[in-house]
């Protein structure tokens, strides 16, 4: 009898011992996603812990989609649709996934591994999907980083950020490797909506791009790589190659509505530093090349510099104060500081190659 006694004490015990210990935490993953079964699986597995993985509705339904997920993971709902859209995403960093995003093939791989990466939500009517051929799915008003490649490797390998808006990085490589390396690279709504327009933007460097800015092909590429620029609101479009390399080693600062049209400020602060007030530098060639060479500064008032090669290479190795109003005809301050330090007055130069150098 004391034996019996003895063995039911110890299951008893054991009994209790297995109900204190808590039950592990599983991802959170929302109604048809992850192709429907329970993860890990061949759409959706884990790099570490899977506590704090939070993916919503309709998300990774493409074989490989999510696998190797971060344990800082949050995937919003109709997103990482592609072939390995999200793969490794987060893994030893962080990565949060707005709806409706990174809906293409590849569009967020790697983003926010072993840094930070944030991608905003759209504004996508109804969740109104369809299928791109070849890159996945998306919808007719389409979300951030919806593109082949858009924003790979977006906030890689960093102790700082990229943080894109909606409706953003929509398409081919938009902004692949955006404040990767060591940078950062922050992102308006509406912005980098073109092939490339903003591919390694602030990468190594640092990048602030405004709203509805850089919105054609190559228009922001390799901005801020290695050195600093920001760019306001409905700036640096209308045509290809408008911002291309503006502050690549050096600094440059754009205001709002600047900066459109084909290379209309393309190296601008490449290495040297450069100021472009609101309203500047719009047409082909504006500002091209601007403080290109180091040490040449720029400091453009508002509202200048505007028509076809209007302050085109004005700071060719001396540097350039333009005043507000002045500068607006073609080729009107071109090349001004060639051989000599200039500034040019408020509301001057205004005539076709008037101050040309």
């Amino acid at each position: 009898m004391k034996t019996r006694f003895t063995f039911t004490v110890l299951i008893a015990i054991v009994c209790c011992f297995f109900a204190t210990v808590p039950a592990a935490h599983a991802a959170a993953i929302g109604a048809q996603s992850c192709g429907g079964t329970p993860a890990p699986n061949a759409y959706c597995s884990f790099a570490g812990s899977d506590a704090n993985v939070t993916i919503g509705p309709s998300s990774c339904n493409v074989s490989g989609a999510c696998t190797e997920l971060g344990e800082k993971v949050t995937i919003g709902a109709n997103s990482c649709n592609g072939v390995d859209a999200c793969e490794t995403a987060g893994d030893s960093g962080a990565a949060h996934i707005g709806d409706n995003s990174c809906d293409a093939d590849y569009a967020c791989e790697l983003a926010g591994a072993a840094g930070s990466f944030t991608v905003g939500s759209s504004s996508c009517p109804g969740n109104q999907l369809h299928l791109y051929p070849g890159n996945g799915l998306g919808c007719d008003n389409p979300g951030s980083c919806d593109g082949y490649a858009a924003c790979y490797a977006a906030g890689y390998n960093t102790n700082k950020a990229a943080t894109i808006a909606a409706n953003s990085c929509d398409r081919f490589q938009s902004c692949a490797y955006a404040g990767a390396d060591g940078g950062s690279s922050s992102i308006g709504a509406g912005s980098c909506t073109d092939d490339q327009s903003c591919q390694t933007t602030g990468a190594y460097g640092s990048s602030s791009i405004g709203q509805n800015s850089c919105i054609e092909s190559e228009s922001c590429y390799f901005a801020g790589e290695y050195g600093k620029v920001s760019i306001g609101s409905n700036s640096c479009g209308v045509d290809d190659y408008a911002c291309y390399e503006a502050g690549y080693y050096g600094t440059s600062s754009i205001g709002d509505n600047s900066c459109d049209g084909y290379d209309a400020c393309g190296y601008n602060g490449a290495a040297g530093s450069s100021k472009i007030a609101a309203g500047s530098c719009n047409g082909f060639g504006a500002c091209y090349s601007v403080s290109h060479i180091t040490p040449a500064t720029a400091d453009i008032g508002k509202n200048s510099c505007n028509g076809e090669e209007a302050c085109d290479m004005i700071t060719d190795g001396y540097s350039a104060k333009v005043g507000a109003g002045s500068c607006d005809n073609y080729q009107a301050c071109y090349q001004a500081a060639d051989t000599t330090d200039q500034t040019i007055a408020p509301n001057t130069c205004d005539t076709s190659q008037a101050c040309i150098g």
